[in-house]
């Protein structure tokens, strides 16, 4: 390529003004999931710096909509969970699944679905394990025990995460800069787990924006 080519300049300036960029760059949201359950949990509702929420839990710039003249191109759509259980667990062996895993087949039971509201209307209502994690640790487990006799040093760490194959918009959406929109994960009852959680829902796509 010919790095002193004029039209190479102009294709790859940041500095573009009239013109339009998009870059790969996903929407997040994370939020608590309280250890006592609930009904329903909202997501990107609440932006950056509002709620004590910062860049680790969200990067929503306003609530419930993206600003003029930013637009986005959903593809995908993916939740992620981690579990408030501190590994490894101590346990003795008859206490059966740790908590960790137990926690993670709760939330994503068939019992929950996803909702992506946009505008006055659904555009997907599907069970929350149709929308697994497309980044996680892989699966692993193990065990340990004391050999002083009569110790109860035993140990055990598991993990586990939602996983299949990541879930993709077909057709795509376009999501309209101050057009508002929203996630929701729904239980008919509230779904207690062992201890508070980290969730949180991410929009795989493009996000368009004025150059600068």
């Amino acid at each position: 390529m010919d790095y002193a080519n004029p039209e190479v300049f102009a294709r790859y300036a940041v500095n573009r003004p009239g013109q339009i960029e998009a870059i790969r760059q996903p929407l997040y949201d994370y939020q608590t999931y309280a250890a006592a359950g609930q009904t329903s949990l909202t997501f990107f509702a609440v932006p950056n710096g509002q709620s004590s929420k910062t860049l680790s839990d969200t990067n929503m710039e306003t609530a419930g909509s993206l600003p003029n003249p930013k637009r986005f191109l959903v593809l995908g759509i993916s939740v992620q969970m981690f579990p408030g259980t501190v590994l490894p667990s101590a346990a003795a062996a008859t206490n059966g699944i740790d908590s960790f895993v137990n926690d993670v087949w709760e939330v994503f039971s068939a019992t929950s679905y996803l909702e992506l509201f946009i505008g006055s209307k659904s555009y997907i209502q599907a069970p929350v394990n149709a929308f697994p994690s497309t980044t996680r640790l892989q699966g692993f487990a193990g065990m340990s025990d004391s050999t002083t006799a009569g110790a109860t040093g035993f140990q055990r760490t598991s993990y586990a995460a939602a996983a299949g194959v990541p879930f993709q918009m077909q057709p795509p959406i376009m999501l309209e800069p101050t057009q508002n929109f929203k996630v929701t994960i729904n239980y008919p009852t509230a779904v207690a787990i062992t201890n508070d959680a980290r969730i949180g829902v991410h929009l795989h796509g493009v996000l368009y924006r004025n150059s600068q």
